[in-house]
């Protein structure tokens, strides 16, 4: 589904190479991690893939059809929901805002818009502004307006950086269910290790910049997995082990 090659990306104007050579792929209905030193490009590598960006060579592909824009049935869940999330318009407008754009009848916006919303448990919020929500509820907000959108490949970067662990911990499962539900195919950028290994049937490791691909590692946990079980198992902190000496590694290499 997602296929990334070559991926190049240098920044001429500081003469700063960012990306040097990526490549990796994600397949139909797959949930992939990147992990990776702080500023190692991770969130340079989600803007080439979001078509946000343009890299200096290589491709990225989304179903075969290479990315030269944001293509048409990607969604972005982005770390900073409080600027992504206008504040003069209620719940419900903020969800319903990308399918006006994309000319969707209003019957069937009002059908994606309830159903969104009530997946992440905010279905008794729709008239409410996101001031007047937390944090954690916010970036709910941000994945319905994501999910309502119908992707068929979804892009999270970083996207509970800025919540507590608790309310952290419960996005997590929210993103589990969601995507076993809804079959989309996700790439999910994160700086946290155990997030990643907790998530991802996959975690490609990035090493420092100019960055390269370190390994493409699979997670053989058990398919179905909660907070509890799932981190108190041996192989979840054999994995953790593992990923952490690697981005070590990486930070020794710069």
């Amino acid at each position: 589904m997602l296929e990334v090659s070559g991926l190049r990306k240098v920044y001429e104007g500081r003469g700063v190479e960012a990306l040097r050579d990526l490549t990796f792929r994600v397949d139909t209905g797959e949930l992939v991690c990147v992990v990776g030193p702080s500023g190692c490009g991770k969130t340079t590598l989600l803007r080439c893939v979001a078509g946000l960006l343009r890299p200096t060579a290589g491709s990225v592909r989304v179903a075969g059809v290479p990315v030269t824009g944001p293509p048409p049935r990607m969604a972005v869940v982005f770390q900073e929901y409080g600027r992504s999330l206008f504040p003069w318009m209620t719940v419900r407008q903020n969800v319903e805002l990308p399918l006006k754009e994309k000319k969707v009848p209003r019957g069937r916006r009002e059908e994606l818009v309830g159903g969104s919303l009530a997946a992440v448990g905010l279905a008794d919020a729709a008239d409410a502004h996101p001031w007047q929500l937390s944090g954690g509820m916010q970036q709910r907000v941000a994945i319905a307006r994501a999910v309502a959108y119908e992707p068929q490949v979804l892009l999270m970067d970083e996207p509970f950086a800025a919540v507590d662990a608790q309310t952290r911990a419960d996005l997590e499962d929210l993103i589990l269910t969601l995507w076993r539900d809804l079959g989309m195919t996700t790439l999910f950028v994160t700086h946290d290790i155990d997030e990643a290994v907790y998530l991802g049937r996959r975690v490609v490791v990035l090493s420092s910049s100019p960055t390269v691909v370190l390994e493409d590692l699979k997670i053989d946990l058990p398919p179905e997995r909660d907070q509890l079980t799932t981190r108190s198992l041996p192989r979840f902190a054999d994995l953790r082990g593992h990923l952490y000496a690697q981005i070590q590694r990486a930070r020794g290499d710069r």
